[in-house]
């Protein structure tokens, strides 16, 4: 049975995504900050998570809970969000912040998860 990773797989794309990889029977690790219940497995983040290595190894090592010594044979990163709103705006540091941890951070850990 093939496997894979959705990073991002409690959202309207990634919960899809996983839909779709189990109709084809694939074992599917979700992660995310809520659990998906359509996946075999729910690797659940926080959205203030320390910085990008801590939360980094910590989704790594539950990552690892899940998979022991088993391989996936895809990592698939759909995780992210959009903030409106332009430089002007009071709150756009904030926004660009948020921004980087939804969309920049969570393809870095994916990208780590899928080297080893």
């Amino acid at each position: 049975m093939p496997s894979a990773i959705v990073y991002g797989g409690r959202g309207a794309l990634g919960a899809a995504v996983v839909s779709q990889l189990k109709k084809q029977a694939w074992r599917v690790i979700s992660i995310d900050l809520a659990a998906n219940p359509d996946a075999d497995s729910s690797v659940v983040v926080s959205a203030t998570g320390g910085s990008l290595a801590e939360q980094g190894a910590r989704v790594e090592q539950d990552v690892g809970a899940v998979l022991g010594d088993g391989k996936v044979d895809a990592v698939i990163c759909v995780a992210g969000g959009w903030q409106g709103g332009n430089a002007a705006h009071e709150g756009f540091l904030q926004s660009a912040d948020q921004s980087i941890a939804q969309s920049v951070s969570s393809s870095l850990i994916a990208a780590a998860i899928a080297a080893r």
